[in-house]
């Protein structure tokens, strides 16, 4: 199970950085920015979901600065990562505020969860569902090139609007909407 896992998460990562670092049967993973993160994540989460042989993987996000020291990342944002990733149910993606924003401004469904306590961590920390979605949405299918939107592996906030997978098919669209009618 584990070399289908760690052969999953390095395809899933493709064209990103390496796992930061194994523990057992989890990977600790780095992105530069919330909105990579879920991207990747979703790519990797739904993969897992369609491999009868893996059980549901819990995941955890969480934005902030970090320490690099030795190819291994410290510090408190990685620490609330890890505690908010033992919160998770089976096939449930946790995150804190800031890539629950991220993955809102996407129009990708967020459930708030409340505020928790974790050890070791002053205050409770508000922590939210990044919903994925059981099985790629059609509806997420780019107008302009007919590619899967980088978030279909999430279910949308909202049923309607175009959603494109990337900034450049986005632009070709808003200069010439009637180029390319929306699929039914």
């Amino acid at each position: 199970m584990l070399e289908i896992f760690e052969s999953m998460v390095r395809e899933a990562l493709s064209g990103y950085e390496p796992p930061i670092k194994w523990i057992g049967d989890e990977a600790m993973l780095s992105f530069p920015e919330p909105e990579v993160a879920i991207q990747a994540l979703g790519a990797l989460l739904q993969a897992c979901r369609k491999e009868p042989r893996l059980p549901l993987t819990r995941a955890a996000l969480n934005h902030g600065p970090v320490i690099r020291r030795a190819g291994d990342l410290f510090g408190s944002t990685v620490n609330i990562a890890a505690r908010i990733a033992s919160l998770a149910s089976p096939g449930q993606l946790l995150a804190t505020q800031s890539i629950a924003d991220a993955a809102a401004d996407k129009g990708i469904l967020v459930r708030d969860l409340g505020k928790v306590a974790l050890r070791s961590v002053a205050g409770e920390v508000p922590i939210y569902e990044i919903e994925l979605a059981p099985s790629p949405d059609p509806a997420w299918i780019d107008p302009v090139c007919k590619m899967h939107a980088p978030y279909a592996s999430y279910r949308r906030a909202a049923p309607e609007g175009r959603w494109f997978c990337s900034p450049r098919c986005e632009e070709a669209y808003r200069k010439s909407p009637q180029t390319y009618p929306l699929a039914r």
